[in-house]
């Protein structure tokens, strides 16, 4: 099995299939992130991890929580793009709405991938749910999210993009990783050029590590303390390879910081 190898949502059936659309729903965007599509490629263990986490996404505790840690972020804003600049780099006013969803839409479910994950970590960890009260089920997530453009393969596009795409790769577990973030944005190759140009001396920069320590960290604690009003979830399968499930966890909770910052970076800078 490659190390992140994953289950397409279009081959999903029976509990799985039942898995990712309770995920669509809570998480409120119109498909199944990688770190999901990947549990489901080892039996039993995103049927148990969903099970373990359903209470705090149900009742909106967990993905409140690492949404709230998501906005509260310091980072020093991009500089800001008139519409003629975004026309320049080949987007039209559809395309500008288009790529302020797929900000949107990374700002939304990273936050939520690191919750899922930290509480995964800690109950894999040997730390017990407390379920001194429980929690409610009450919550309705907010509206789904339109769907977003195709996340496009490297080998999709032309020589030119596909070196921008790895400028902005990044290493898990040595298998070269490119965001999802940057793959939608390659449908506007200008564009997501002069957004490399921005954000590839980040990636190594004091801001963003300081920003990303500070999120996974606000959203470790807020996801403990969230596990003390879970109830007992069923033992994990006992053939679970609970070391590689903690390194894809460990790994999703390097990247995902930065989809959250530079999504909203982006984000933000694109015209009013």
């Amino acid at each position: 099995m490659s190390s992140f190898s994953e289950l397409a949502e279009a081959d999903a059936t029976g509990r799985i299939a039942e898995t990712y659309g309770e995920i669509r729903h809570f998480y409120g965007v119109p498909y199944v992130s990688s770190l999901q599509r990947h549990f489901a490629t080892i039996p039993g263990v995103l049927e148990w991890a969903w099970d373990a986490v359903r209470p705090g996404f149900a009742s909106g505790a967990l993905p409140e929580t690492a949404w709230a840690a998501g906005r509260e972020v310091a980072l020093t804003p991009l500089p800001k793009l008139s519409p003629a600049a975004m026309r320049l780099l080949g987007v039209d006013a559809e395309g500008l709405e288009t790529i302020r969803l797929v900000c949107r839409s990374f700002e939304t479910v990273a936050p939520l991938n690191m919750a899922m994950g930290a509480t995964v970590r800690a109950l894999l960890s040997g730390v017990a749910a407390g379920d001194q009260g429980g929690l409610s089920a009450t919550w309705q997530p907010p509206a789904p999210l339109p769907n977003p453009p195709v996340t496009l393969h490297p080998d999709a596009v032309d020589s030119d993009t596909r070196a921008v795409l790895f400028q902005l790769s990044a290493l898990m577990d040595q298998e070269t990783f490119i965001p999802g973030l940057y793959r939608q944005l390659a449908h506007w190759p200008a564009y997501l050029a002069h957004a490399a140009t921005q954000i590839e001396p980040l990636l190594q920069s004091e801001q963003m590590h300081a920003a990303g320590d500070q999120l996974r960290a606000s959203i470790n604690e807020r996801a403990l303390v969230v596990l003390e009003h879970m109830p007992e979830p069923p033992p994990a399968p006992s053939d679970a390879p609970v070391e590689h499930i903690l390194a894809a966890i460990e790994a999703y909770q390097v990247t995902s910081p930065q989809m959250v910052c530079f999504g909203r970076l982006l984000r933000e800078a694109l015209p009013d």
